[in-house]
Parts: structure tokens; C-alpha cells; sequence
């Protein structure tokens, strides 16, 4: 019997959209720190909201944290840092990252735009790695599918990570992108929104009833 994909639901900003989703099973809790996301929220925002879930079930989301801010997520008991990096992103910018967080703390997202020339260097700076869709304009969140078949390679190449699919994905797509992807990990967000940050309970409803 095939096992159903652990699963991610991203840019939570209200607190019945995580229970909702806690209810029907969801694995992880993402929350988006990055100022310039339509589903941003504030540490002091998010707090009251992650109190409903175990810590180690949230992920925190920003696009290169400066020091600071990852001392910030930190403190207030962050333990997953799902961290959005730029294709001229240098080694010793992630080495930085290295010397703050424990490497199985960090779930890197590196804008690759070609899947086939994945950078192995990085695999020295994490054990988890999130693959959304190439955009020039953005690094993440771009509501857009992506290389589906390019990603069940990298999966498939490099068995001893763990590999999370991003990227336009939603209760009408999720079978096909499951079949052709091979994804044992996925990470949903606008495809189960009625608004930036706001999520469906209908949608989030119809995608589980898929998985």
C-alpha cells in the first residue's frame, strides 16, 4: 500500500487555518518572515498561533535571514528554518547559516533554474531541501508548477536526503503531481487559499481527500 506524502501547508497567518489543517493531518506549519511576502507575519504575530502546535512541527520561512534574524526565530524556539537562497548565493554565506544552526535545523531552498546542474556542494549545509519553481522575478512562492519530473531525478540521485516539492500544487493537481514526481514531501500554499494567507478550509478539505 502506497504511503501518503508527509505534507506542509505554508503561509499560515490565522489560527483556524492551522487547526484546520492540523485536524486533517498536516505535518508541518509553515510561516513566511520574509517582509516582502503577501503572507508575511510577524514573530510577535505568529506566537499566539504556533502555541497550538508542537514546535518541532513549525518551519520558518525567509529569504537570506540576516544573523540577527535567525537569533530572533531562535529565541523564541524556531526549530526548522526553511531558508530561501539566491542563485549567486556564495559558500561562505551558507557556512554563516552552518555556524548559527544545527544542519538538520535547516531546510535549504536554493533558486536553481535548471534541476539537472543541482549544485551537490550544498549538500554540505543541509539534510533537507525544498524545490520550488524557478522564477527570476522570485525566489519562492510563485503559485507556478514546476519541473516535476527533473525533481524525481534529484530524489532518485540522492536517496540519503530528504527532498520537498513546491510550487503550484492543489487538490486538482496533486495526484498527477505525485505520480510524476514520486514526492514523499510536499509543501502547499496558494493552491489552497481563498486570499494571500487566508486558506480555504474547502480546498484544504479536497487535498487531503487526494492524498
Amino acid at each position: 500500500m502506497k504511503t501518503s506524502p508527509k505534507v506542509k501547508i505554508c503561509g499560515i497567518r490565522r489560527q483556524q487555518d492551522l487547526l484546520c489543517a492540523k485536524t486533517l493531518g498536516a505535518d508541518y506549519f509553515g510561516f513566511i518572515l520574509y517582509e516582502k511576502s503577501p503572507r508575511y507575519i510577524s514573530l510577535n504575530d505568529l506566537k499566539p498561533i504556533t502555541d497550538s502546535v508542537p514546535m518541532d512541527a513549525c518551519v520558518f520561512v525567509d529569504v537570506m535571514p540576516t544573523e540577527d534574524k535567525l537569533k530572533q526565530m531562535k529565541d523564541v524556539g524556531c526549530q526548522n528554518f526553511q531558508i530561501h537562497t539566491h542563485e549567486e548565493t556564495s559558500y561562505s554565506e551558507y557556512e554563516a547559516y552552518m555556524r548559527l544552526l544545527d544542519k538538520k535545523a535547516i531546510w535549504l531552498a536554493p533558486q536553481v533554474s535548471n534541476l539537472n546542474q543541482f549544485d551537490e556542494a550544498l549538500h554540505e549545509f543541509s539534510d533537507t531541501f525544498l524545490i520550488d519553481t524557478y522564477s527570476k522575478q522570485q525566489v519562492g512562492g510563485t503559485g507556478m508548477i514546476g519541473d516535476w519530473d527533473g525533481f524525481k531525478q534529484l530524489k532518485s540521485k540522492y536517496p540519503e536526503k530528504q527532498w520537498i516539492l513546491a510550487g503550484g500544487l492543489n487538490p486538482k493537481n496533486i495526484k498527477e503531481c505525485l505520480n510524476a514526481s514520486e514526492a514523499d514531501f510536499i509543501d502547499v500554499n496558494s493552491g489552497v487559499e481563498e486570499a494571500p494567507g487566508v486558506k480555504s478550509a474547502e480546498a484544504l478539505k479536497q487535498l487531503f481527500n487526494q492524498l
